[in-house]
């Protein structure tokens, strides 16, 4: 799901991915323009630029679009991730990026937080980003426990595959009776904030 999102946007610029190294797996691979990405982690491979991002840093250059894809579960400051991002930005740069919420606990090496809209709101506004977007992703309660099963039934792909199926026609019934069944059981979040 955030590989649908990040292909949907149009990136001007010069791109930081934040807490990534370049591999087949990573989300900015989908973007819909071939650019130039640097990426920055802790454990840096591949040319990777090293940060610890549990630590104030600053960066000696700016970006247009700064991507954190599934990292601020795994920041315990995470405000020092959010706040180098609003400092490292040109101005109207975007910051883009997603979190889990119900999804299960997962070491990169650790995973310290869940973020709720409110929360992914007021942390994003606090250090001055505007126009911001946050996005649900997932279809709802039933999709979120296939998560939670799927590394069990992907070894069997025909009952995967049911099980699936099956937990999407539930989350949309309830959705049909539920306009808000898909904002209150996100798997996670999709965000994007700029810096006027």
């Amino acid at each position: 799901m955030q590989i649908l999102e990040t292909a949907k946007i149009i990136t001007k610029g010069t791109i930081l991915d934040l807490g990534a190294n370049a591999n087949e797996n990573n989300v900015t691979n989908f973007l819909n323009k071939n650019t130039n990405i640097i990426y920055a982690d802790k454990f840096p491979k591949n040319n990777a630029l090293f940060i610890d991002l549990e630590i104030n840093n600053k960066l000696d250059k700016k970006f247009d679009n700064i991507f954190a894809m599934n990292l601020l579960e795994h920041i315990k400051n995470y405000r020092n991730v959010i706040q180098l991002s609003y400092n490292s930005l040109n101005k109207n740069g975007l910051f883009l990026g997603s979190t889990p919420f119900m999804f299960g606990v997962h070491a990169s090496p650790y995973d310290y937080h869940r973020f709720t809209f409110q929360l992914l709101k007021e942390e994003l506004e606090e250090v001055g980003f505007a126009d911001i977007k946050i996005k649900a992703l997932g279809y709802g309660f039933f999709t979120n426990i296939y998560s939670l099963i799927c590394n069990l039934t992907k070894k069997i792909p025909l009952l995967n595959i049911l099980i699936i199926t099956i937990c999407i026609f539930l989350d949309l019934i309830f959705f049909k009776f539920n306009k808000n069944f898909k904002q209150n059981h996100p798997l996670g979040y999709y965000f994007i904030a700029s810096k006027k």
